[in-house]
């Protein structure tokens, strides 16, 4: 009978001990979710911010955005609103907050505009990773290299690597002294600039060296006031530079820094 009644109190006190652990979590989970459902369906966007836009208006960011002023501030996620923002090529990232006082605010950062890209004699503003931005507009003047000639879907090799051409470009802040400047070529070894009237055939990589010899080479043009056809940048250890109106048995100039022969690239 005693050993009834000891099991009758352990079992009891196993049920105390059950409902202390469960019972209180369980509370503050019910608790959570109705307060996490009562703010959702009462707070609302009482305002938009965009940070970062220099291109875009905020209209135009509000216009791929899929939340709108007095909708419910949690309705729409924020990876929802990012991929709205990311429909436009102008924005390369964003990133979106949600404030409890109502307040909805979107930093995006923008593509910047490194060269234009000509489709059917038509301008495109393309960035350094050559992502198409748009048309460019009739009377804008940007001092940009512009990619001619080669096909981003056909060419897409060629395409890559003058658009790696482009960002060395860039960050060099090479510029041509009339405004323009071309890169053109079929095959991505025969990459060729055209700066000044005067065609330079780059061929493929060690583009910040090939501009380097550039320089040199336009600083001597420039000094010997010489007329040149073409300048060919191709070779690792010469510099061959040819004049326009050759007299007969004249050939082509050719500066090396070395001895030794090496095959284009």
């Amino acid at each position: 009978m005693a050993r009834r009644n000891i099991r009758t109190l352990q079992r009891k006190k196993e049920k105390k001990r059950f409902y202390y652990l469960i019972i209180p979590p369980l509370l503050a989970v019910v608790l959570c979710l109705a307060a996490f459902f009562l703010i959702k369906h009462s707070l609302h966007v009482t305002e938009i911010v965009f940070i970062g836009n220099h291109h875009l208006k905020n209209e135009e960011l509000s216009a791929l955005c899929k939340i709108r002023k007095n909708s419910e501030l949690f309705g729409v996620r924020g990876r929802e609103i990012y991929q709205g923002l990311k429909q436009s090529p102008w924005i390369k990232d964003a990133v979106v907050r949600k404030e409890l006082s109502g307040t909805v605010l979107i930093k995006v950062t923008e593509r910047l505009p490194a060269a234009l890209l000509s489709i059917a004699d038509k301008p495109f503003l393309i960035d350094n990773e050559g992502v198409v931005l748009e048309q460019m507009k009739e009377g804008s003047i940007l001092l940009l290299p512009m990619i001619k000639g080669i096909d981003p879907v056909r060419n897409r090799e060629t395409y890559a690597e003058a658009v790696r051409f482009v960002r060395v470009l860039y960050d060099k802040r090479v510029v041509s002294y009339n405004g323009d400047v071309e890169i053109t070529g079929q095959e991505p070894e025969d990459i060729t600039l055209k700066i000044d009237k005067i065609t330079i055939k780059v061929g493929m990589g060690d583009f910040e060296k090939k501009l380097e010899r550039l320089a040199f080479v336009r600083d001597e043009i420039e000094k010997r006031n010489m007329t040149v056809e073409y300048i060919d940048l191709r070779f690792a250890n010469k510099i061959i530079v040819k004049p326009v109106h050759q007299e007969a048995g004249g050939g082509e100039t050719t500066g090396a820094a070395h001895d030794g022969k090496k095959k284009k690239n």
